[in-house]
């Protein structure tokens, strides 16, 4: 998948281009039903299916403040876009004079800059330019004049409300893993570099690799039945997130992954992605190191149980 960081960057393409355009935080099962129908589109009329979205995210920007916690990476945004079938994803710099564009100035920019634009597609609740006065029912007209594919897709539900970066943020936050993971389509996960540690996990009998998460939000601390994917491979893995405060007072959180079957891989300096399939307990302070080894072989068996039932991955690392 082709990754461009402007508008500007877009060269001249051989094929009609189907835009979709929104900000996607998240990457949920309303994003992806958007970006579904530009690949839909792309592919019924022989070209080529694009994003078009923001680096930095408007509420960076707008709110630096209070703007809230993304819920994936750009990295991560941009693997399950080229999953789906994208062809190029433009992450354009959001910025206050950006912001100020009149809705029209920026249709006729797209127009421009694509000159083999030939659809749009968007969430009907989706808003551009000054003021956010630009919104779908203005650009379906827009499209309609310059004879352009265009597709306003309405708002996904789960359960009885609509699925939103913020409902996702939330159920995160409160540790409600099927929930979020549900509108999300796809386990919670954080990226990150597996860095030397303490190894302390590995004089107790468990080593486990250390992440410096690049993600801005984790779920609650405890333990988690989990996935560790490195390059293609998938493994069976279990999570801590915590301050280790068996054996340190005031410790910042970490995050270790222990690897169920594979005990030889050289994790170190490896950027892996760790999905998180259950939530198994909080975070405890024992008063003895053997108390916490009692505890970390029950909290395995536990997630050895819970991934052998889901099937969530095999002993033969598979392709993903």
């Amino acid at each position: 998948m082709k990754i461009l960081h402007a508008l500007e960057e877009f060269s001249e393409s051989k094929t009609p281009v189907i835009l979709a355009a929104g900000c996607f935080d998240g990457l949920h099962i309303g994003h992806t039903a958007v970006i579904q129908t530009a690949i839909d589109r792309a592919r019924a009329v022989g070209g080529e299916a694009w994003v078009f979205t923001f680096d930095p995210h408007p509420a960076k920007v707008l709110s630096p403040d209070h703007a809230p916690p993304l819920i994936y990476t750009t990295d991560q945004q941009s693997r399950h876009m080229q999953e789906m079938g994208v062809d190029g994803c433009i992450l354009h710099p959001f910025s206050v004079d950006f912001m100020k564009q009149e809705p029209i100035d920026f249709f006729e920019n797209l127009c421009r800059h694509i000159p083999k634009l030939a659809g749009i597609s968007v969430g009907q609740d989706w808003s551009f330019g000054r003021d956010r006065s630009g919104n779908a029912a203005l650009l379906a007209r827009l499209c309609e004049e310059q004879n352009l594919f265009f597709s306003a897709h309405p708002s996904v539900c789960w359960g009885d409300q609509r699925v939103s970066s913020t409902r996702i943020r939330e159920a995160i936050r409160l540790g409600h893993l099927a929930e979020a993971s549900s509108m999300l389509g796809r386990p919670i996960s954080t990226i990150g570099n597996v860095e030397h540690g303490e190894k302390i996990g590995r004089k107790l009998g468990y080593p486990t690799a250390n992440l410096a998460p690049a993600n801005e939000m984790l779920p609650p601390r405890g333990i988690y039945a989990a996935t560790l994917r490195v390059g293609h491979s998938l493994h069976a893995a279990a999570a801590y997130i915590g301050h280790r405060g068996t054996f340190h007072e005031n410790e910042p959180q970490v995050l270790e992954v222990y690897l169920l079957d594979e005990k030889d891989i050289d994790l170190y300096g490896q950027h892996v992605e760790v999905s998180y399939i259950e939530y198994i307990r909080g975070d405890r302070v024992f008063d003895t190191a053997d108390m916490l080894k009692t505890q970390i072989a029950a909290d395995i068996a536990a997630i050895r149980t819970i991934l052998d039932a889901r099937s969530a991955c095999s002993s033969t690392p598979r392709e993903s």
